[in-house]
């Protein structure tokens, strides 16, 4: 009993004297960039305007007699919406074309006449002033059909001009003038206007910096904007998470704008579903390069120093290991592009990074429990 309390006094003494043992090495999830295709795009807000939209106003003076469409409907190219009253217009061409009727008549009189005068001229038996005033009296009639030609074409054309038609397909909208109301041309009232709801335009606007970097991410893979053929746009309205439709840029200003220091932009996108209005504002992204071999890591994976973006790895010695990277693009999925500061070959703590310091001593595990 003795030994045995002299025993356990030993023990006692050793482990109040023996040094502490290391603490376990924090295990941690550890792994190489992926490699994946992913693009850079450039991000701008824009408005939807109709590619065409015309004001229909009155050409002639009258009173309004037919509406023909009701307001929001959809219309065909050179369908009569607008109908001004006919009569005085009609009454016109039919004056005038009896007075050309008349012109015609007093012209086939005058050519008769001089016909007659010249044959006469031929056998001595008229003097040469005759003549003359008869070739006077064709040339003066011949005009005068002219004119009254005019004056018909004129008067037909008024005539046309009663009837107000869409000039493209589109949409009709609300009406400012009904039927019964005096029409003055001289004022050009608006009646309604005609919109084109498909294909849309999208206006919208590049800085200046936005402008270096496309030119520079093209310089870097030595391209040019030509090289991109057509140049497309992903849109998406304000409500929706991602970028679902997608259209054309069709123009790019040649210059920079120095008052505002932006460039503008236009673009072509269809709406045969008529989600779109003009007026509409939405969110424009345009795949402006695609690295198709870019490391990606998980954004999680990305911490903050005072370096900048930082990245923990693992070293050889299975050793922690700050590195400042410079970041790329958002890859999808929670991952993102990492254009500097990492090798392929790296393995980047994924898991366990916010228990960890540099230089601690970590075990690697493919899951943390």
């Amino acid at each position: 009993m003795l030994w045995n309390c002299r025993n356990l006094a030993v023990v006692i003494s050793l482990a109040v004297t023996m040094p502490a043992m290391a603490e376990e090495a924090q295990k941690v999830v550890a792994q190489p960039p992926v490699r994946q295709s992913v693009t850079r795009y450039l991000f701008s807000q824009g408005t939807i305007a109709a590619i065409n939209s015309v004001d229909l106003v009155a050409r002639v003076s009258g009173t309004l007699e037919k509406v023909n469409r009701d307001d929001g409907a959809a219309v065909k190219k050179d369908e009569v919406l607008f109908v001004i009253e006919q009569d005085p217009y009609k009454i016109s061409v039919a004056s005038a074309q009896a007075s050309l009727d008349q012109q015609n008549a007093n012209l086939t009189q005058a050519n008769s006449n001089l016909a007659r005068q010249q044959e006469m001229q031929k056998k001595n038996l008229t003097a040469t002033a005759t003549v003359e005033a008869a070739v006077a009296q064709a040339e003066t009639a011949k005009a005068l059909v002219a004119a009254s030609q005019a004056q018909l074409q004129n008067a037909q054309l008024n005539l046309s001009y009663t009837e107000i038609k869409a000039p493209f397909d589109g949409i009709l909208s609300e009406h400012l003038i009904d039927v019964g109301a005096y029409i003055n041309a001289a004022s050009t009232p608006k009646l309604a206007s005609v919109i084109q709801p498909d294909p849309l335009r999208i206006n919208f606007t590049v800085n200046e910096k936005q402008v270096i970097q496309i030119r520079q991410a093209l310089a870097e893979r030595h391209k040019k904007l030509g090289d991109m053929g057509p140049i497309k746009v992903e849109i998406g309205l304000p409500t929706d998470p991602n970028y679902p439709y997608g259209g054309t840029i069709d123009y790019i200003a040649p210059e920079l704008d120095a008052s505002s220091g932006t460039v503008s932009v236009r673009a072509v996108m269809p709406n045969a579903q008529r989600l779109f209005s003009p007026g509409m504002f939405v969110r424009v992204r345009i795949p402006v390069v695609t690295n198709a071999d870019a490391l990606v890591i998980p954004e999680s994976a990305i911490g903050n120093d005072q370096q900048g973006p930082t990245v923990f790895t693992v070293g050889k010695d299975d050793r922690v290991e700050a590195k400042v990277v410079t970041l790329g693009e958002a890859a999808g999925n929670g991952l993102r592009e990492i254009v500097k500061g990492l090798a392929a070959t790296d393995r980047v703590i994924v898991q366990g990074a916010d228990n960890v310091q540099p230089g601690d001593a970590v075990n690697v595990v493919a899951k943390l429990q």
